[in-house]
Formats: structure tokens, sequence, C-alpha cells
């Protein structure tokens, strides 16, 4: 279990009416409302954002609370990211939100950058890792910079390769992408030297 320092509020928590930001899901579709200050403790991007939405707010003298997008996610996996963010950790209260929405959140996480998240969506995603899963996910941990993912991902193609090589996935990898096929085959290899 990751934690980030308690932030006092539980997503939900508190007097809506008192927050100051609206965190607007794709499509606009959803509005979340929230404590720029929570937001901004949470994540340094995140506080970049809202310093310069709420200085141009004021600026502006535009009345109501200040917009701040949250894009290409599932407006659920937008919704529990704020939970998260809000609960400061990843406890029992907030299993439903990795298990349904691990993926959505590390990318999240990633391009907010938020340390303890990431690295509880890397536990998450790791633990139910499978051969049907490890190609995604490895491009997955590439992609959001997930080391220890990774190397999950890496140690499960290595035990289980054949198994990997029957999969839609590594099909579409060779299809599609042979750079990184070769890569996964070298990484393989370079394993097999080592033993």
């Amino acid at each position: 279990m990751c934690e980030a320092p308690r932030l006092g509020n539980r997503a939900g928590a508190g007097d809506p009416a008192a927050a100051d930001v609206d965190v607007v899901t794709t499509g606009g579709r959803r509005r979340i409302p929230a404590h720029s200050s929570v937001l901004a403790s949470a994540s340094p991007v995140l506080g970049s954002i809202l310093e310069r939405r709420l200085r141009k707010d004021r600026e502006s003298g535009k009345p109501g609370r200040s917009v701040v997008r949250i894009r290409g996610v599932t407006d659920d996996a937008a919704a529990a990211f704020v939970r998260l963010l809000y609960a400061g950790r990843c406890g029992e209260d907030e299993d439903d939100d990795m298990e349904e929405h691990a993926v959505q959140v590390l990318v999240l996480a990633h391009a907010y950058q938020v340390p303890w998240l990431k690295r509880a969506c890397e536990g998450a995603i790791g633990a139910r890792l499978t051969a049907d899963s490890v190609v995604d996910v490895l491009q997955l941990a590439g992609l959001c910079d997930a080391p220890r993912l990774h190397l999950r991902c890496a140690r499960l193609l290595a035990k289980e390769f054949a198994a990997v090589e029957r999969t839609e996935a590594w099909r579409f990898l060779q299809e599609n992408d042979p750079w990184q096929e070769l890569h996964v085959l070298q990484r393989l290899h370079e394993a097999d030297m080592e033993v």
C-alpha cells in the first residue's frame, strides 16, 4: 500500500459548495467539485494549472468555480483519480477504484506527477498480469515510465513466453511494431545469457 501525505478530506466529504474548482471530464459530461488546495498539494502539475487558471479567473472577474479539464480517460476513471487524490492513499476503501481503473489512473498519475499513486497503480496492474495482457501492459509501462511494472512484465515474458507467443497481442505486435518485438526478443536473449 502506498501513501501520500494525508490531505484531510475524502472525496465527497466536506461542503461541496466550498469547492472552488470543477474537474471536467472528457466531453464535459461530468463535473466533479473539488478544492484547489487539495488538488495542488497532491500534484505539482495540477498545482501549476490551477495557479494559472485561478489567477486568470480572478483577473477577468469571472464568477463561479474555475474549471480544470481531465481528458483522455473515461468519466469514471477521472472521478476515481480525484477520489484517490483526496484519499491520499490506496487502502481498502480505494480497492474498487484501483480494481476498475488502475490502467487509466496510471496514465493520469504519470501525466500529473503523482508518484505514490503511480507506484500503487503499477502494483495493482502487475498483480493482475497474465500472458494475454503482458504485451499491452509492457507498452503501457514504457509510455508511462513505469520501471517496476516493466520489470514484472519482463519476468512474466521470460517465464511464459510460449504462452505469450500464442496471444493476439503478440501477433499484433509482430505485424505492427517489429522494433518493439525485436526489443522484447533482445531483452529475453540477454536474460538467458545472464543465467
